[in-house]
């Protein structure tokens, strides 16, 4: 019993540690272009505007997520206004808690602490965990409401406890209202691999029909409001935004090859893939007897084919499965060859210091990385030394070992790329320091900012200038206008298809305080190249060419 409470003292201490890193130099870069952006600048035109139920970036519905997300955040926005660390604050309470589910959760299959706590290091260390602590998005929250949800079903399920059966059908109805049916994805597939392997029955009770009801509720309310609101938008649920998410019909530029996910997996993998070499020629002997390992190694398994068969994928889509992967690898970590957890150890301690090497020579010997500080250099150096002593003081011979230097290779990604994205914004596409440029050109109020054929959704987070989007040919800028009851969001979107939209940009070209910005890569077009000889000067920065008066 003593050592289980230290084993508890432990993993506590290594959640400070965690929130720690996770909250230094929160908002000290700016938001990242796409995705954080949009989610960003929805929530905060929803926190502006006092409504809750209508979704709306720069000005026009967007319907395109449920609005959990976008709830979280103003709550955000509320306590420490609206700027990139009210943004991101919740995302890193959402990782904290994932970690205290995962530790449980693991406890509870395995009824082993000290699997619990290495599943709870190993988790914290894969870079797509990471990755969801640094870029507002759905994927993080829903995440956490997917893994709360099994802990209760699991809790349930082991204890007969009704108010975890209550509070399991309360988080699918918000994971539905966060990300939609996806969410149900992984719940599902967990269950029913479960009760087939355990040869179980399924027990239809008042309960589980009360619970089913409360979920329905939950999940429903939000879409039945706008629907009430804008019966048209039935017909746009349904068709782009599930079944053309599964087909890729709807996001043609997210369509990838149905092996997108085995590379990914592999690289996000990377130290314990390698530790299966010395068990090639006896790959059986990993083979896991333990059901519970078998229904996580089942349940992610298809998973991944589910998600690899969808048309569109993106690398945080698979998020919600990780968890799964943690807890399995933990449990096997004790059965594995002494050479396999050398492997693990020693590639942890090679990326390390790939990663510390990199970034001094970089500094030092190539010209385009002095944005790599001294505060970046002395924080890798720093890393590198916290890791070399730990790497030495844990024993060889301890099953924990990889999984503590696991969880100090995550700790030092999150303050080395922290401390890095704070002086080269540039690297995640944020709008931050260009915005700043601008407002140093011109301290007058009524200056114009037009991007030429992006969707820029973090300039209005920055600058209450006005902001005008012009429409050409990219897919960012095809904005679902059919649910707008009036034409004023053309003030902000301008179709350059039109003539008189293009007479209009010229007129305005010529005015003073008149910003405009061309994506380095995509040149205006040759038709426009009259707007272009209206600036009398420019500004290069490393995405974008910034033209002005």
């Amino acid at each position: 019993m003593k050592s289980k409470n230290i084993i508890d003292r432990y993993y506590l201490l290594f959640l400070c540690i965690v929130w720690i890193v996770l909250i230094v130099g929160l908002g000290n870069y700016g938001l990242a272009e796409t995705s954080e952006a949009r989610y960003a600048e929805i929530s905060r035109e929803m926190f502006l505007s006092g409504d809750y139920l209508n979704p709306k970036l720069l000005g026009i519905f967007h319907f395109h997520k449920p609005p959990i997300t976008y709830y979280i955040t103003t709550l955000g926005y509320r306590i420490f206004g609206v700027n990139e660390f009210g943004a991101r604050f919740f995302l890193q309470i959402a990782i904290v808690i994932q970690l205290v589910l995962v530790y449980r959760l693991a406890n509870l299959l395995y009824k082993d602490k000290r699997i619990a706590f290495m599943a709870g290091l190993i988790y914290f260390s894969f870079p797509i965990v990471l990755i969801s602590s640094r870029n507002l998005t759905t994927d993080a929250f829903l995440t956490t409401l997917v893994i709360g949800s099994v802990y209760c079903w699991q809790v349930y399920e082991d204890k007969t406890k009704i108010g975890f059966l209550y509070l399991f059908y309360t988080l699918i109805g918000i994971a539905l209202l966060t990300k939609g049916p996806v969410a149900l994805l992984f719940i599902l597939t967990y269950i029913i691999i479960r009760k087939l392997l355990y040869k179980g029955s399924i027990k239809m009770t008042l309960h589980h029909i009360i619970g089913f009801l409360l979920c329905f509720s939950v999940s429903v309310s939000w879409y039945i409001a706008i629907i009430v609101e804008h019966p048209k938008i039935w017909d746009y649920f349904i068709h782009k935004q599930i079944l053309g998410r599964i087909t890729g019909n709807a996001y043609s530029e997210r369509s990838k090859p149905f092996w997108y996910y085995l590379p990914i997996l592999l690289g996000l993998l990377l130290p314990w893939c390698l530790s299966l070499l010395p068990h090639l020629k006896n790959l059986k002997s990993l083979f896991p007897k333990q059901k519970e390992t078998k229904v996580l190694i089942y349940a992610s398994t298809i998973l991944v084919f589910l998600f690899s068969a969808f048309s569109t994928k993106l690398i945080l889509y698979i998020l919600p499965m990780f968890w799964m992967i943690a807890i399995s690898i933990a449990a096997m970590l004790p059965k594995i060859s002494k050479a396999s957890k050398n492997i693990v150890n020693i590639t942890y301690a090679g990326l390390i210091l790939a990663l510390v090497i990199g970034l001094f020579f970089s500094r030092v010997y190539i010209s385009e990385m002095e944005y790599i500080s001294v505060k970046t250099l002395i924080i890798a150096f720093i890393s590198l030394i916290v890791f070399g002593v730990i790497y030495y003081a844990i024993d060889t011979t301890k099953d924990y070992k990889p999984a503590v230097l696991a969880a100090v290779f995550g700790c030092v990604i999150i303050s080395i790329s922290t401390s890095f994205m704070t002086n080269h914004t540039p690297i995640i596409n944020s709008t931050r320091d260009m915005v700043k440029f601008i407002d140093h050109v011109s301290k007058e109020k009524d200056k114009t900012i037009i991007v030429y054929d992006y969707l820029l959704s973090s300039i209005p987070f920055y600058t209450d200038d006005k902001h005008i989007t012009l429409k050409y040919s990219s897919n960012t800028t095809q904005r679902e206008t059919q649910f707008e009851e009036n034409n004023a969001y053309q003030e902000r979107l301008w179709d350059l298809n039109e003539k008189t939209e293009l007479y209009k940009l010229l007129e305005t070209s010529k005015k003073q305080s008149t910003y405009l910005l061309v994506r380095n890569k995509r040149d205006l077009d040759k038709k426009f190249k009259a707007v272009k000889d209206s600036f009398d000067h420019q500004k290069h920065f490393e995405k974008w060419t910034l033209y002005y008066n």
